[in-house]
């Protein structure tokens, strides 16, 4: 055996030793690989999380100050219906008031002149009632005495 060979022979038993070696390195390697590509798309996916948990937020906050309007907007309204409500109170007031100087003026003044009317118109019922009967009568004189003025006013017109 020349040198030569003998260089490949044992070239040929440290690559063999080296690849049963190296071949569960290499199953390790690739087995590390594959942790890793998993660990990158954990990353990946993580990070896709992350970024719609930033949109979600985003929307939160926006949601958030829409709110924080749409309060500031009820309290300017609250507080319109309570200057409403001031004003009502008032109104209120002002026509208890008035319903009371009505009251005063129907009890002292209308109630009054009402019972006067009323008793005028009683007794002028009553003298009307009285003659009722009467007024049938006279109206029988009214007639027989127009029929005794004609006959006298054409007698009084032939004499003359």
């Amino acid at each position: 055996m020349t040198d030569h060979e003998l260089l490949l022979a044992i070239a040929d038993i440290m690559d063999k030793k080296l690849d049963a070696r190296l071949t569960p390195i290499e199953v390790d390697i690739q087995s590390m690989k594959g942790d890793i590509q998993s660990l990158k798309d954990d990353i990946q996916s993580t990070k896709d999380d992350i970024q719609s948990m930033k949109g979600d937020i985003q929307s939160l906050k926006d949601d958030m100050q829409s709110m924080k309007g749409d309060i500031q907007s009820m309290k300017g309204d609250i507080q319109s219906m309570k200057g409403d409500i001031q004003s009502m109170k008032g109104d209120i007031q002002s026509m208890k008031g008035d319903i009371q100087s009505l009251k005063l003026t129907q009890e002292n003044i209308i109630l009054p002149r009402l019972n006067t009317i009323e008793s005028c118109y009683t007794s002028t019922y009553d003298r009307y009632k009285n003659y009722a009967d009467k007024m049938d009568s006279a109206f029988i004189d009214i007639d027989l005495l127009k029929k005794v003025v004609s006959e006298h006013s054409e007698k009084l017109q032939k004499i003359s």
